[in-house]
């Protein structure tokens, strides 16, 4: 097991200067490394030409001066296989090095929250999740998506990504919390772990394929006489190969039996390689797909964890005193036997080996034996290599963020729910964030947090709502402290109409709100989480009289199916409807005027207030752009 990087980073900042670090030592790698891998490019073809022209002077000399000729061009050749070996290793060198400088500037990006330079594998949200992911930015161009989207294999992705969407129970996120925080001392680990997983990424089948190979009917199945017909013509090429060459029959009856097995494998194999190739490429598109799989695996059997969340991982690869690495690397070679007709130097070998044994046909019955003792076993080994690609996510935002802390998450209480958070940042924000103190909750209250454009309202909101996200993963959140009970988010707030399917921006946050509201009646009917609702200025489409008391009565809606929320408004006299009179907890921004060389300027400082807001500033802003009369 490798040990911990000693200099742990204690700020953001060192984080920031390690990373910047290591991306300038490993770019000096790889650039020392194209350098040899230019000479040695050279030094590899000169070697073959020089091996090339001792053969061409030993076919121009007279016989008895060949031979020296002969012993300096296979001496040349020799030359010229070490030199490739070393080329390849170089070439290797390269492919790391250029690894793990994507990984390192990848990870300052992360840090400065420069998310263009930021390249993750896409995710699909399912479609009942897509408001809440597109209200949050849990995912797409600048995401909470794409600040832990280190995960490379397509488990670790689907695995990440339901983490994100869906909250865990409160025993599981303490769980977590420990494997994240064992994990992220140790630097060196996950980025081994990582560029085992980058090595993957290129991957046309994954592990999902395997995996449905893995779970599928034998591809012999109604084909067994395919089979047994191989085998028959094998053992006859192979006994008129011996014939021929021990002799003891007759040699035209020797080539015949061979000549008749050639053929029956030669058609078969024209016939059946295309389909039997599909199977190969289901379990390893690449030569070594396979062997890093293997390696992921060691990896994760190697780990000293202490935290149970690990072990339990460990242990579903342990199950009934598996050995998963064995196992899996049994597979690895039978992979690369599969892989012949893609290896450059053993291709030829494998044309005569398919044509003269139907060499696929018995790689395939092999494949498929291996199935049978360990086929159902697969998914299980490869979701756990999910969840452990996943934690690696969680820890390395921890290492990189060690101001952020673990928020106590508790299970919802029969009669309350509540989130309470001190100096509450948004994660998406680099460090010029401003953070403030919030709470929402008790059930039976609604935050109401009002204020001019631009003061801050809807960024309050998100910061609630992305933290939560973060707390439910397992993970750290962009606060002093944060205690909260386990909650199921809903959002609306960014409403977009569809004049192709006919409705209006109105109808379409009615329709939103509506789905909200009947999700807090199911969630409290059953008993399951409580609701976190965040609503951002909605309802806009109509008069503010009518605005008024149809987002009260939404609210009051919710609050008595026991949903606890925030709402933002420009509407100063909601906090005072019938409805909501009693439940509202007032919050607001304000925003400052300054005369600054001759001019008017507006600016905010994003520090919540307690109460309703005693400004506006739309006149204000009219008169700044110069529409004031």
């Amino acid at each position: 097991m490798s040990r911990p990087e000693p200099a742990q980073p204690t700020t953001t900042q060192q984080a920031l200067e390690f990373y910047t670090t290591k991306h300038r030592e490993e770019s000096e790698v790889l650039q020392q490394a194209a350098i040899r891998w230019g000479r040695f490019s050279y030094l590899r073809g000169g070697s073959f030409l020089v091996a090339l022209l001792f053969v061409f002077l030993g076919l121009a000399n007279a016989a008895d001066g060949r031979l020296l000729w002969y012993v300096l061009s296979g001496l040349g050749f020799v030359g010229f296989l070490v030199v490739t070996f070393l080329h390849e290793r170089i070439h290797f060198q390269i492919r790391r090095s250029q690894l793990l400088v994507d990984m390192h500037r990848e990870s300052i990006a992360r840090l400065k929250r420069d998310w263009d330079q930021i390249k993750v594998p896409p995710f699909s949200v399912p479609r009942e999740q897509q408001a809440v992911a597109f209200d949050l930015d849990l995912t797409g161009d600048s995401s909470l998506y794409k600040l832990l989207g280190i995960a490379r294999t397509p488990l670790g992705i689907k695995t990440l990504g339901d983490w994100i969407l869906n909250g865990a129970s409160a025993k599981e996120i303490a769980e977590r919390q420990s494997g994240v925080e064992e994990l992220s001392r140790d630097f060196t680990y996950r980025q081994r772990f990582r560029l085992l997983c980058a090595q993957l990424h290129t991957s046309q089948s994954g592990p999902s394929r395997f995996i449905e190979w893995s779970e599928s009917p034998h591809w012999f199945v109604g084909r067994r006489w395919l089979l047994w017909l191989s085998r028959v013509t094998s053992v006859a090429v192979l006994a008129g190969l011996l014939m021929l060459f021990l002799g003891g029959a007759e040699p035209g009856i020797a080539v015949s039996i061979m000549l008749t097995g050639l053929a029956v494998n030669f058609f078969l194999s024209v016939f059946f390689a295309g389909a039997m190739h599909d199977v190969f490429n289901q379990i390893a598109s690449h030569q070594n797909e396979v062997s890093h799989y293997v390696d992921l695996f060691g990896m994760v059997g190697e780990f000293e964890s202490q935290s149970p969340f690990l072990k339990k991982i460990q242990s579903d690869l342990t199950q009934d005193g598996d050995d998963v690495r064995r196992h899996v690397g049994s597979l690895s070679c039978l992979a690369w036997l599969a892989n012949l007709r893609r290896n450059g130097i053993f291709f030829l070998p494998y044309l005569v080996l398919e044509f003269m044994f139907f060499w696929d046909a018995h790689i395939l019955d092999l494949l498929e034996n291996w199935k049978s003792r360990n086929g159902h076993k697969a998914g299980r080994w490869f979701e756990a290599l999910g969840r452990w690609e996943a934690i690696l996510a969680l820890s390395k935002l921890k290492a990189d963020h060690p101001d952020w802390i673990f928020p106590s998450v508790n299970e919802r209480s029969s009669t309350s729910s509540k989130i309470v958070c001190r100096q509450l940042g948004h994660p998406l924000m680099d460090d010029s964030r401003v953070s403030n103190d919030v709470t929402v909750g008790p059930t039976g209250t609604v935050l109401l947090v009002t204020g001019s454009n631009m003061s801050g309202k809807s960024t309050l909101l998100r910061s609630i709502g992305v933290n939560v996200a973060l707390a439910q993963m397992g993970s750290v959140v962009c606060a002093e402290a944060m205690t909260l009970t386990t909650l199921r988010i809903e959002t609306s707030m960014r409403i977009v109409d569809s004049l192709a399917d006919g409705v209006s921006f109105f109808m379409a946050e009615l329709k939103r709100l509506k789905e909200i509201v009947d999700t807090a009646q199911r969630q409290n009917e059953v008993g399951e989480h409580a609701m976190l609702f965040l609503l951002d200025e909605i309802l806009q489409g109509t008069n503010s009289r009518e605005r008024n008391i149809a987002v009260s009565r939404v609210v009051r809606k919710l609050i008595d199916e026991n949903a606890i929320g925030a709402i933002s408004t420009h509407d100063l006299d909601l906090a005072t409807t019938d409805e909501l009179a009693k439940a509202c907890c007032t919050v607001h921004f304000a925003e400052q005027f300054i005369d600054q060389d001759g001019q008017r300027k507006m600016t905010f400082d994003y520090q919540m207030r307690q109460g309703i807001a005693e400004t506006t500033n739309a006149l204000k802003l009219l008169e700044m752009v110069g529409l004031g009369e």
